[in-house]
Protein backbone atom coordinates (compact mmCIF):
# COMPACT_ATOMS: atom_id res chain seq x y z
CA UNK A 1 0.00 0.00 0.00
CA UNK A 2 1.61 3.12 -1.31
CA UNK A 3 1.46 6.85 0.50
CA UNK A 4 1.36 10.08 -1.24
CA UNK A 5 5.04 12.28 -1.76
CA UNK A 6 5.73 13.01 1.96
CA UNK A 7 4.54 9.54 2.96
CA UNK A 8 7.37 8.03 0.83
CA UNK A 9 9.71 10.26 2.37
CA UNK A 10 8.67 9.08 6.18
CA UNK A 11 8.48 5.46 5.13
CA UNK A 12 12.28 6.12 3.24
CA UNK A 13 13.42 7.52 6.57
CA UNK A 14 11.88 4.49 8.55
CA UNK A 15 13.82 2.17 6.32
CA UNK A 16 16.79 4.02 7.20
CA UNK A 17 16.73 4.30 11.20
CA UNK A 18 15.50 0.34 10.54
CA UNK A 19 18.96 -0.30 8.86
CA UNK A 20 21.04 1.49 11.81
CA UNK A 21 19.52 -0.64 14.24
CA UNK A 22 19.52 -3.59 12.61
CA UNK A 23 23.22 -2.82 12.60
CA UNK A 24 23.18 -2.34 16.21
CA UNK A 25 21.92 -5.74 16.96
CA UNK A 26 24.48 -7.36 14.78
CA UNK A 27 26.58 -5.66 16.52
CA UNK A 28 25.37 -6.17 20.01
CA UNK A 29 24.57 -10.42 19.28
CA UNK A 30 28.35 -10.17 17.62
CA UNK A 31 29.43 -9.01 21.08
CA UNK A 32 27.35 -12.03 23.48
CA UNK A 33 28.34 -14.61 21.09
CA UNK A 34 31.55 -13.09 21.50
CA UNK A 35 30.98 -14.21 25.13
CA UNK A 36 29.51 -16.81 24.75
CA UNK A 37 31.71 -19.18 23.20
CA UNK A 38 35.42 -17.56 24.39
CA UNK A 39 34.27 -15.65 27.09
CA UNK A 40 35.49 -11.82 25.95
CA UNK A 41 33.69 -9.09 24.52
CA UNK A 42 35.84 -7.90 21.89
CA UNK A 43 38.05 -10.55 19.75
CA UNK A 44 40.71 -9.87 16.71
CA UNK A 45 42.41 -13.20 16.14
CA UNK A 46 41.36 -16.35 17.64
CA UNK A 47 43.29 -19.55 16.02
CA UNK A 48 44.15 -17.18 13.35
CA UNK A 49 41.10 -16.44 12.38
CA UNK A 50 40.22 -12.11 12.21
CA UNK A 51 36.95 -11.79 14.14
CA UNK A 52 37.42 -8.11 13.41
CA UNK A 53 37.84 -7.76 9.77
CA UNK A 54 34.94 -10.69 9.91
CA UNK A 55 32.14 -8.39 11.58
CA UNK A 56 32.66 -5.62 9.19
CA UNK A 57 32.36 -7.94 6.37
CA UNK A 58 29.18 -8.77 7.58
CA UNK A 59 27.75 -5.40 8.40
CA UNK A 60 28.75 -4.78 4.60
CA UNK A 61 26.73 -8.00 3.05
CA UNK A 62 23.48 -6.68 5.46
CA UNK A 63 23.91 -3.33 3.57
CA UNK A 64 24.10 -5.11 0.17
CA UNK A 65 21.21 -7.06 1.42
CA UNK A 66 19.04 -4.51 1.95
CA UNK A 67 19.76 -2.23 -0.69
CA UNK A 68 19.31 -5.57 -3.48
CA UNK A 69 16.51 -7.30 -1.36
CA UNK A 70 14.82 -4.09 0.00
CA UNK A 71 14.21 -5.87 3.34
CA UNK A 72 12.42 -3.26 5.02
CA UNK A 73 10.59 -2.10 2.54
CA UNK A 74 6.71 -1.04 4.28
CA UNK A 75 8.12 -1.36 7.41
CA UNK A 76 5.45 -0.03 9.00
CA UNK A 77 2.10 -1.61 7.81
CA UNK A 78 3.65 -5.21 7.02
CA UNK A 79 1.96 -8.34 9.91
CA UNK A 80 4.34 -9.80 12.24
CA UNK A 81 4.16 -13.07 10.24
CA UNK A 82 6.05 -11.36 7.59
CA UNK A 83 7.89 -9.53 9.64
CA UNK A 84 9.01 -12.82 10.67
CA UNK A 85 9.28 -13.95 7.06
CA UNK A 86 11.41 -10.84 5.86
CA UNK A 87 13.81 -10.67 8.87
CA UNK A 88 14.67 -14.44 8.31
CA UNK A 89 15.16 -14.32 4.96
CA UNK A 90 17.58 -11.29 5.31
CA UNK A 91 19.36 -13.57 7.41
CA UNK A 92 19.35 -16.67 5.40
CA UNK A 93 20.70 -14.83 2.69
CA UNK A 94 23.54 -13.48 4.69
CA UNK A 95 24.23 -16.46 6.03
CA UNK A 96 24.55 -18.09 2.58
CA UNK A 97 27.03 -15.16 1.23
CA UNK A 98 29.06 -15.93 4.54
CA UNK A 99 29.29 -19.72 3.01
CA UNK A 100 30.16 -17.97 -0.19
CA UNK A 101 32.95 -16.45 1.50
CA UNK A 102 34.39 -18.80 3.04
CA UNK A 103 34.25 -21.10 0.03
CA UNK A 104 35.96 -19.30 -2.03
CA UNK A 105 38.71 -17.46 0.68
CA UNK A 106 39.13 -20.97 1.90
CA UNK A 107 39.51 -19.87 5.67
CA UNK A 108 36.11 -21.39 6.67
CA UNK A 109 37.71 -23.92 9.27
CA UNK A 110 39.62 -21.21 11.21
CA UNK A 111 36.51 -19.76 12.15
CA UNK A 112 34.20 -21.11 15.46
CA UNK A 113 31.19 -22.91 13.88
CA UNK A 114 29.47 -22.80 17.35
CA UNK A 115 30.24 -18.61 17.60
CA UNK A 116 28.66 -18.24 13.88
CA UNK A 117 25.58 -20.36 15.28
CA UNK A 118 25.48 -18.22 18.35
CA UNK A 119 25.63 -14.71 16.14
CA UNK A 120 22.94 -15.74 13.40
CA UNK A 121 20.23 -17.01 15.98
CA UNK A 122 20.99 -14.20 18.37
CA UNK A 123 20.71 -11.64 15.47
CA UNK A 124 17.86 -12.79 13.79
CA UNK A 125 15.52 -13.02 17.05
CA UNK A 126 17.49 -9.69 18.16
CA UNK A 127 16.17 -8.05 14.73
CA UNK A 128 12.72 -9.17 14.75
CA UNK A 129 11.97 -8.40 18.54
CA UNK A 130 13.96 -5.07 17.77
CA UNK A 131 11.32 -4.63 14.60
CA UNK A 132 8.29 -5.16 17.08
CA UNK A 133 9.40 -2.41 19.06
CA UNK A 134 10.76 0.02 16.78
CA UNK A 135 7.23 -0.47 14.92
CA UNK A 136 5.13 0.04 18.13
CA UNK A 137 6.95 2.79 18.98
CA UNK A 138 6.77 4.81 15.13
CA UNK A 139 3.07 3.83 14.90
CA UNK A 140 1.67 5.39 18.11
CA UNK A 141 4.35 8.28 17.11
CA UNK A 142 2.67 8.63 13.42
CA UNK A 143 -0.80 8.18 14.03
CA UNK A 144 -0.84 10.89 17.15
CA UNK A 145 1.58 13.36 15.28
CA UNK A 146 2.14 12.84 11.27
CA UNK A 147 -0.84 11.11 10.17
CA UNK A 148 -2.28 13.33 7.85
CA UNK A 149 -5.69 14.35 8.89
CA UNK A 150 -8.13 14.52 5.50
CA UNK A 151 -11.65 15.56 4.37
CA UNK A 152 -13.09 13.42 1.90
CA UNK A 153 -14.95 15.62 -0.55
CA UNK A 154 -16.93 13.29 -2.97
CA UNK A 155 -20.67 12.37 -4.20
CA UNK A 156 -22.97 10.47 -2.33
CA UNK A 157 -22.86 7.46 -4.15
CA UNK A 158 -18.86 7.12 -3.45
CA UNK A 159 -18.56 8.14 0.25
CA UNK A 160 -19.31 4.92 1.78
CA UNK A 161 -17.38 2.96 -0.33
CA UNK A 162 -14.19 5.06 -0.43
CA UNK A 163 -14.52 5.39 3.54
CA UNK A 164 -14.74 1.70 3.72
CA UNK A 165 -11.54 0.68 1.32
CA UNK A 166 -9.73 3.36 3.40
CA UNK A 167 -10.09 2.31 6.82
CA UNK A 168 -7.15 0.66 8.40
CA UNK A 169 -4.76 2.80 6.12
CA UNK A 170 -2.01 4.34 8.78
CA UNK A 171 -0.90 6.83 6.52
CA UNK A 172 -4.07 9.08 6.35
CA UNK A 173 -6.96 9.51 8.88
CA UNK A 174 -10.50 10.58 7.33
CA UNK A 175 -11.65 12.53 10.04
CA UNK A 176 -14.23 14.83 7.86
CA UNK A 177 -16.53 14.32 5.20
CA UNK A 178 -18.46 16.77 2.54
CA UNK A 179 -20.96 15.58 0.69
CA UNK A 180 -20.96 17.97 -2.72
CA UNK A 181 -24.26 16.66 -4.41
CA UNK A 182 -26.65 15.72 -1.69
CA UNK A 183 -27.33 17.62 2.11
CA UNK A 184 -27.01 15.28 4.27
CA UNK A 185 -24.83 17.16 6.90
CA UNK A 186 -24.84 15.85 10.36
CA UNK A 187 -25.05 12.37 9.29
CA UNK A 188 -21.93 9.91 10.39
CA UNK A 189 -21.21 7.19 7.96
CA UNK A 190 -18.80 4.79 9.40
CA UNK A 191 -18.32 6.38 12.28
CA UNK A 192 -17.20 9.52 10.42
CA UNK A 193 -19.44 12.91 10.50
CA UNK A 194 -20.67 14.83 7.34
CA UNK A 195 -19.54 18.05 8.06
CA UNK A 196 -20.42 20.44 5.05
CA UNK A 197 -22.31 20.56 1.83
CA UNK A 198 -20.62 22.16 -1.21
CA UNK A 199 -22.15 25.63 -1.00
CA UNK A 200 -20.66 26.07 2.55
CA UNK A 201 -17.59 23.72 3.02
CA UNK A 202 -15.72 26.65 2.57
CA UNK A 203 -16.73 28.62 5.56
CA UNK A 204 -16.35 25.21 7.79
CA UNK A 205 -12.92 23.98 6.25
CA UNK A 206 -10.97 26.45 7.42
CA UNK A 207 -11.68 27.03 11.06
CA UNK A 208 -10.78 22.81 11.48
CA UNK A 209 -8.07 20.99 11.92
CA UNK A 210 -6.54 19.72 8.58
CA UNK A 211 -3.53 18.63 6.63
CA UNK A 212 -4.99 17.91 3.41
CA UNK A 213 -8.72 17.07 1.00
CA UNK A 214 -9.58 13.83 -0.78
CA UNK A 215 -11.25 15.07 -4.12
CA UNK A 216 -13.38 11.91 -5.75
CA UNK A 217 -16.39 13.24 -7.79
CA UNK A 218 -17.58 11.31 -10.33
CA UNK A 219 -17.60 12.86 -13.32
CA UNK A 220 -21.88 12.16 -13.57
CA UNK A 221 -21.96 15.12 -10.94
CA UNK A 222 -21.93 18.32 -12.54
CA UNK A 223 -19.33 19.84 -10.02
CA UNK A 224 -17.06 22.95 -10.88
CA UNK A 225 -13.66 21.18 -8.94
CA UNK A 226 -11.37 23.65 -10.32
CA UNK A 227 -13.16 26.24 -8.19
CA UNK A 228 -12.68 23.87 -5.09
CA UNK A 229 -8.89 23.20 -5.67
CA UNK A 230 -8.57 27.36 -6.15
CA UNK A 231 -9.53 27.83 -2.75
CA UNK A 232 -8.13 24.95 -1.28
CA UNK A 233 -5.11 25.65 -2.60
CA UNK A 234 -5.11 29.76 -1.11
CA UNK A 235 -5.71 27.68 2.63
CA UNK A 236 -2.56 25.42 2.13
CA UNK A 237 -4.04 22.40 2.26
CA UNK A 238 -2.58 19.63 0.49
CA UNK A 239 -5.24 18.32 -2.45
CA UNK A 240 -5.28 14.93 -3.26
CA UNK A 241 -7.69 14.35 -6.37
CA UNK A 242 -8.48 10.81 -8.16
CA UNK A 243 -6.78 10.70 -11.55
CA UNK A 244 -9.42 11.32 -13.57
CA UNK A 245 -9.25 14.73 -12.73
CA UNK A 246 -4.92 16.44 -13.47
CA UNK A 247 -5.40 19.66 -15.67
CA UNK A 248 -5.32 21.56 -12.49
CA UNK A 249 -2.41 24.12 -13.40
CA UNK A 250 -1.41 24.93 -9.87
CA UNK A 251 0.92 24.04 -7.38
CA UNK A 252 3.08 21.28 -7.86
CA UNK A 253 2.46 17.86 -8.77
CA UNK A 254 3.32 14.42 -7.80
CA UNK A 255 1.46 11.16 -8.45
CA UNK A 256 1.26 8.56 -5.74
CA UNK A 257 -1.72 6.76 -4.36
CA UNK A 258 -4.20 6.70 -0.95
CA UNK A 259 -5.30 3.17 -0.64
CA UNK A 260 -6.27 1.92 -3.64
CA UNK A 261 -6.51 5.05 -5.54
CA UNK A 262 -4.51 6.47 -7.80
CA UNK A 263 -4.01 10.02 -6.87
CA UNK A 264 -2.27 12.95 -8.29
CA UNK A 265 -1.66 15.31 -5.30
CA UNK A 266 -0.82 19.52 -5.38
CA UNK A 267 0.94 21.35 -2.68
CA UNK A 268 2.20 24.82 -2.32
CA UNK A 269 5.28 23.35 -1.04
CA UNK A 270 7.50 20.27 -0.56
CA UNK A 271 10.00 19.76 1.70
CA UNK A 272 13.10 17.32 1.67
CA UNK A 273 12.44 14.94 4.47
CA UNK A 274 16.65 15.61 5.30
CA UNK A 275 15.83 19.15 5.97
CA UNK A 276 13.21 18.48 8.05
CA UNK A 277 14.70 16.19 9.92
CA UNK A 278 17.68 18.23 10.64
CA UNK A 279 15.34 21.28 11.42
CA UNK A 280 13.67 18.98 14.13
CA UNK A 281 16.95 18.14 15.42
CA UNK A 282 17.98 22.05 15.65
CA UNK A 283 14.73 22.37 17.30
CA UNK A 284 15.54 20.54 19.69
CA UNK A 285 18.92 21.77 21.11
CA UNK A 286 17.84 25.04 20.79
CA UNK A 287 14.40 24.12 22.81
CA UNK A 288 16.85 22.31 25.80
CA UNK A 289 19.60 25.70 25.57
CA UNK A 290 15.83 27.70 25.79
CA UNK A 291 14.88 25.48 28.43
CA UNK A 292 17.86 26.06 30.79
CA UNK A 293 17.45 29.40 30.43
CA UNK A 294 13.82 29.51 31.70
CA UNK A 295 15.03 27.56 34.53
CA UNK A 296 17.53 30.14 35.47
CA UNK A 297 15.41 33.16 35.07
CA UNK A 298 12.56 31.62 36.81
CA UNK A 299 13.18 32.35 40.43
CA UNK A 300 13.81 35.98 39.77
CA UNK A 301 10.70 36.32 37.36
CA UNK A 302 8.59 34.27 40.09
CA UNK A 303 9.50 36.50 42.91
CA UNK A 304 8.79 39.71 40.52
CA UNK A 305 5.28 38.48 39.42
CA UNK A 306 4.06 37.40 43.38
CA UNK A 307 4.88 41.10 44.42
CA UNK A 308 3.53 43.14 41.84
CA UNK A 309 1.15 40.39 40.39
CA UNK A 310 0.18 37.63 42.62
CA UNK A 311 -1.57 34.69 40.72
CA UNK A 312 0.13 32.01 38.30
CA UNK A 313 3.75 32.33 37.44
CA UNK A 314 2.88 30.65 34.12
CA UNK A 315 0.77 31.44 31.65
CA UNK A 316 -1.47 28.92 29.72
CA UNK A 317 -3.93 29.53 26.83
CA UNK A 318 -5.28 27.30 23.68
CA UNK A 319 -2.92 28.10 20.17
CA UNK A 320 -3.62 27.23 16.96
CA UNK A 321 -0.75 24.86 15.46
CA UNK A 322 0.08 23.12 12.12
CA UNK A 323 -3.42 22.95 10.27
CA UNK A 324 -5.86 23.93 12.74
CA UNK A 325 -4.38 21.87 15.46
CA UNK A 326 -5.07 23.13 18.91
CA UNK A 327 -2.04 23.00 21.79
CA UNK A 328 -1.19 24.84 24.64
CA UNK A 329 1.54 27.61 24.99
CA UNK A 330 3.23 28.80 27.71
CA UNK A 331 4.60 31.89 28.79
CA UNK A 332 5.73 34.03 32.06
CA UNK A 333 2.90 35.52 33.01
CA UNK A 334 3.67 39.34 32.56
CA UNK A 335 0.07 41.01 32.60
CA UNK A 336 -2.57 41.20 35.55
CA UNK A 337 -5.45 38.75 35.87
CA UNK A 338 -8.20 40.10 34.76
CA UNK A 339 -6.16 40.40 31.31
CA UNK A 340 -8.53 38.77 29.39
CA UNK A 341 -11.32 40.36 30.22
CA UNK A 342 -9.99 43.72 29.86
CA UNK A 343 -9.24 42.94 26.47
CA UNK A 344 -12.69 43.64 24.95
CA UNK A 345 -13.03 47.40 26.39
CA UNK A 346 -9.29 48.07 24.62
CA UNK A 347 -9.83 46.85 21.35
CA UNK A 348 -10.77 50.27 20.48
CA UNK A 349 -7.15 51.45 20.79
CA UNK A 350 -5.74 48.07 19.30
CA UNK A 351 -2.71 49.87 16.24
CA UNK A 352 -3.59 46.78 14.27
CA UNK A 353 -5.41 47.67 10.92
CA UNK A 354 -7.58 44.95 11.85
CA UNK A 355 -9.12 42.70 14.89
CA UNK A 356 -7.20 39.65 13.15
CA UNK A 357 -4.36 40.94 15.76
CA UNK A 358 -4.64 43.13 18.89
CA UNK A 359 -1.71 45.28 19.99
CA UNK A 360 -1.40 47.93 21.94
CA UNK A 361 1.74 50.87 22.66
CA UNK A 362 2.15 50.84 27.03
CA UNK A 363 -0.84 48.06 27.48
CA UNK A 364 -2.63 49.08 30.82
CA UNK A 365 -2.64 45.41 31.85
CA UNK A 366 0.95 44.74 31.42
CA UNK A 367 2.44 45.48 34.49
CA UNK A 368 5.95 46.52 35.66
CA UNK A 369 8.24 43.37 36.01
CA UNK A 370 5.61 41.90 32.74
CA UNK A 371 7.24 45.04 31.04
CA UNK A 372 10.71 44.25 31.71
CA UNK A 373 10.87 40.46 30.92
CA UNK A 374 8.90 40.82 27.56
CA UNK A 375 11.17 43.56 26.27
CA UNK A 376 13.99 41.19 26.88
CA UNK A 377 11.69 38.34 25.11
CA UNK A 378 12.11 36.03 28.71
CA UNK A 379 8.32 35.69 28.68
CA UNK A 380 8.71 33.64 25.74
CA UNK A 381 11.29 31.27 27.52
CA UNK A 382 8.38 28.90 28.68
CA UNK A 383 7.85 28.13 25.04
CA UNK A 384 10.43 25.72 25.16
CA UNK A 385 8.06 23.08 26.33
CA UNK A 386 6.33 23.60 23.26
CA UNK A 387 9.32 22.99 20.97
CA UNK A 388 10.69 20.53 22.50
CA UNK A 389 7.45 18.11 22.79
CA UNK A 390 6.97 19.21 19.02
CA UNK A 391 3.84 21.88 19.11
CA UNK A 392 6.20 24.39 17.94
CA UNK A 393 9.78 25.07 16.06
CA UNK A 394 11.95 27.83 17.26
CA UNK A 395 11.35 29.73 13.42
CA UNK A 396 7.96 29.38 11.83
CA UNK A 397 5.16 31.49 12.09
CA UNK A 398 3.38 32.89 15.09
CA UNK A 399 0.40 30.59 16.26
CA UNK A 400 -2.65 32.59 16.65
CA UNK A 401 -5.43 32.47 19.67
CA UNK A 402 -8.68 29.89 18.78
CA UNK A 403 -10.43 33.90 18.22
CA UNK A 404 -8.12 35.52 15.69
CA UNK A 405 -8.49 32.18 14.18
CA UNK A 406 -11.99 32.11 13.68
CA UNK A 407 -11.82 35.24 11.62
CA UNK A 408 -9.30 34.01 9.01
CA UNK A 409 -10.41 34.12 5.21
CA UNK A 410 -8.95 31.34 3.13
CA UNK A 411 -5.67 32.94 2.21
CA UNK A 412 -5.14 33.70 6.07
CA UNK A 413 -5.81 30.44 7.08
CA UNK A 414 -2.43 29.58 4.98
CA UNK A 415 0.04 30.93 7.46
CA UNK A 416 -1.00 27.91 9.81
CA UNK A 417 -0.12 25.36 6.51
CA UNK A 418 3.02 24.85 8.72
CA UNK A 419 4.20 24.56 12.94
CA UNK A 420 4.07 27.34 14.44
CA UNK A 421 7.91 29.06 15.86
CA UNK A 422 8.88 31.33 18.11
CA UNK A 423 10.52 33.63 15.79
CA UNK A 424 9.52 34.12 12.00
CA UNK A 425 9.76 36.28 9.48
CA UNK A 426 7.51 39.19 10.37
CA UNK A 427 9.22 39.73 14.24
CA UNK A 428 12.44 40.34 12.64
CA UNK A 429 11.31 42.87 10.04
CA UNK A 430 10.09 45.07 13.16
CA UNK A 431 7.83 43.20 15.33
CA UNK A 432 6.37 46.90 16.41
CA UNK A 433 6.22 48.83 12.99
CA UNK A 434 3.82 46.48 11.04
CA UNK A 435 0.19 47.17 11.69
CA UNK A 436 -1.35 45.65 8.53
CA UNK A 437 -1.94 42.24 9.06
CA UNK A 438 -1.86 41.35 5.57
CA UNK A 439 1.39 42.26 4.82
CA UNK A 440 2.44 40.00 8.13
CA UNK A 441 0.53 37.06 6.44
CA UNK A 442 2.34 38.24 3.15
CA UNK A 443 5.56 37.90 4.88
CA UNK A 444 4.71 34.24 6.55
CA UNK A 445 3.73 32.91 3.12
CA UNK A 446 7.15 34.22 1.86
CA UNK A 447 8.89 31.84 4.73
CA UNK A 448 6.56 28.64 3.67
CA UNK A 449 7.28 29.16 0.31
CA UNK A 450 11.23 29.52 0.51
CA UNK A 451 11.81 28.13 3.30
CA UNK A 452 15.25 26.05 3.99
CA UNK A 453 17.86 25.88 6.96
CA UNK A 454 19.88 28.82 5.97
CA UNK A 455 16.70 30.82 5.62
CA UNK A 456 15.65 30.17 9.61
CA UNK A 457 19.52 30.36 10.69
CA UNK A 458 19.16 34.01 9.42
CA UNK A 459 16.38 34.46 11.00
CA UNK A 460 17.67 33.10 14.31
CA UNK A 461 20.38 35.44 14.29
CA UNK A 462 18.42 38.75 13.29
CA UNK A 463 16.27 38.01 16.45
CA UNK A 464 19.33 37.81 18.81
CA UNK A 465 20.10 41.42 17.45
CA UNK A 466 16.72 42.38 17.42
CA UNK A 467 16.06 40.68 21.86
CA UNK A 468 19.82 42.15 22.28
CA UNK A 469 18.96 45.62 21.37
CA UNK A 470 15.66 45.94 21.37
CA UNK A 471 14.85 47.09 18.37
CA UNK A 472 11.25 46.88 16.91
CA UNK A 473 10.39 44.66 20.54
CA UNK A 474 8.01 46.93 22.28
Amino acid sequence: MKGCAMNQKIKTLVGYIAILLDIGVILLSYGIANKLRFNQVRLTNVSGADYKTFIWFVILIYIAVQLFFRTNIDFLTRKMAREAFLVLKQYVILSLCIMAYFYLTKIGSDFSRLHLGYFLVLATIGTYIEHLLLKEMLSEKYMTSYVEKIVLISDDAHIKTIVEKLKGNIYVSIDYIVCVDKDIMGEVICGIPVIARLENMEEVLKNIPLDGAFIHISHDVDIEIQNIMEWLTAMGIKIHIHLHEYDYASGNKQFGNIGPYGVITYTNYEYEIRDVVLKRVMDIFGGLLLFVAMCIAFPFVAIGIMFQAPGPIFFKQTRIGKNGRRFEIYKFRSMYMDAEERKAELMKHNEMDSDYMFKIKDDPRIFPIGKIIRKLSIDELPQAINIIKGDMSLVGTRPPTEQEFEMYSAYHRRRVSIKPGLTGMWQVSGRSSITDFDEIVDLDCQYIDEWNLRLDIKILLKTVWVVLFGRGAE
